[in-house]
């Protein structure tokens, strides 16, 4: 059995996910392919979650080179983390969670999944005869305007059925939003017709999950790319209800293989798995004990706090998404990015780009260090500040609101 600790197992996870002394990677393909995937989102307070996350680990990294890769073939589009993007070469993995029987899904799926299904045909058949199409492209028979998540028209309905199928793709995306056509020509061949034994896609998920975790419990493994639904859904006989206790079953199935082993961590009630081959990089995190100067502006959808319960074990922080929360009920602010510094996370800032100001406001920060350690962050979240402003392209900073008070002039003097 291994031995570590918090620090260590904090400090290797943010190493891992490329958040040290700069962004670890030169492209966008090689970050989707450390970190497994990136997720996307529509809130755009400020840039939009997925370019801040690959902000964070591409050099030089700009909005549009995410999409770039995305009509280059590098990355496809698909359910992983929510809705993300990840490497075009794990394609045949996620192939099998698209042709699940939909009776395997939950009732609400599937309703809409009978309600559409011969709809799903006709707006297939017109891809397959115009191209590429958008759901702006089809009309609503019902004339009404919509608005809102829960109000697509049919055919966006069906859109993004075929595509949760497997039977369209996204080819690219034109102002966010997304452009469809057949899957067979999107996906490169080699991928489309690759098989993958059934049996061997859990193994494929929870390795991939554990190697950018480094370490993490079964139920944490679970969460990093909704290892639930690729690895343990075989049908609706056999889907568990107990997913924790399978993946308990699968861990101890690879500890026999020696892929896989325990850590013991005296800070933790719970039990830490760790890839057999990633032992050499925890020791060498552990006998360097250092910590990265830079501070990170994260966002509520980066990989590193996808799973607010091991941000609370790791980094003794509540992380709270309230952009939709009544504005009554906020505690902090509408868009919540959390700082990180020498691998922790110190505080939080809500931010907005006041494009027709052009000036980057934060509408809150806080920070919870002791007064020692918060003069020497200072500086480093005085400089991620810059970078931030910079990437928005925007030429001044206001602080409305700042605790401890003091923040408010020294982030902007």
């Amino acid at each position: 059995m291994v031995f570590s600790d918090i620090p260590t197992l904090r400090a290797a996870f943010t190493i891992q996910q490329g958040l040290d002394d700069a962004p670890s990677w030169t492209s966008v393909k090689q970050a989707i392919q450390e970190i497994a995937a990136v997720q996307i989102d529509t809130v755009s307070v400020v840039a939009r979650s997925h370019h801040l996350t690959l902000r964070n680990r591409v050099k030089d990294y700009e909005q549009g080179h995410v999409w770039k890769a995305l009509r280059e073939r590098q990355v496809f589009e698909t359910w992983a983390h929510a809705c993300s993007v990840v490497p075009i070469e794990e394609y045949p993995y996620y192939w099998h969670n698209m042709q699940r029987d939909p009776t395997t899904y939950n009732s609400w799926y599937q309703k809409l999944y009978n309600e559409h299904r011969d709809l799903m045909d006709v707006v297939e058949a017109r891809i397959r005869d115009e191209g590429p199409l958008g759901s702006r492209d089809f009309e609503d028979p019902s004339g009404k305007k919509r608005g809102g998540f829960w109000d697509w028209k049919p055919a966006k309905i069906a859109l993004d059925l075929l595509w949760a199928r497997g039977r369209i793709a996204v080819v690219e995306r034109k102002n966010f939003q997304r452009v469809y056509d057949l899957t067979e020509r999107v996906i490169p061949s080699k991928y489309l017709n690759q098989e993958v034994n059934r049996d061997l896609v859990w193994r494929f998920f929870l390795e991939r999950s554990l190697e950018c975790l480094v370490a993490a419990t079964p139920k944490q493994i679970l969460e990093y790319i909704s290892l639930r639904n690729y690895a343990l859904d075989y049908g609706a006989e056999q889907r568990p209800k107990n997913r924790t206790k399978i993946m308990e079953q699968l861990l101890a199935k690879l500890e026999q293989e020696d892929i896989v082993i325990r850590i013991n961590v005296p800070q933790s009630k719970q039990q830490y798995y760790i890839l057999t081959r990633q032992i050499p990089f925890l020791h060498r995190v552990q006998d360097r004990r250092y910590s990265s100067s830079r501070a990170w502006f994260l966002n509520p959808f980066d990989n590193l706090v996808w799973d607010r319960r091991r941000v609370k074990e790791l980094f003794d922080m509540e992380i709270k998404l309230e952009a939709y929360v009544p504005p009554v009920k906020r505690q902090f602010g509408y868009y919540v990015i959390p700082i990180l510094w020498k691998h922790n996370v110190i505080g939080r800032i809500d931010p907005k780009a006041d494009r027709a100001n052009n000036t980057l406001i934060l509408r809150n920060v806080e920070v919870t260090l002791p007064q020692n350690q918060l003069t020497e962050a200072i500086e480093s979240i005085r400089e991620e500040l810059q970078r931030f402003k910079d990437f928005h392209d925007l030429d001044q900073i206001r602080i409305e609101k700042a605790h401890p008070a003091k923040l408010k002039r020294s982030l902007t003097s």
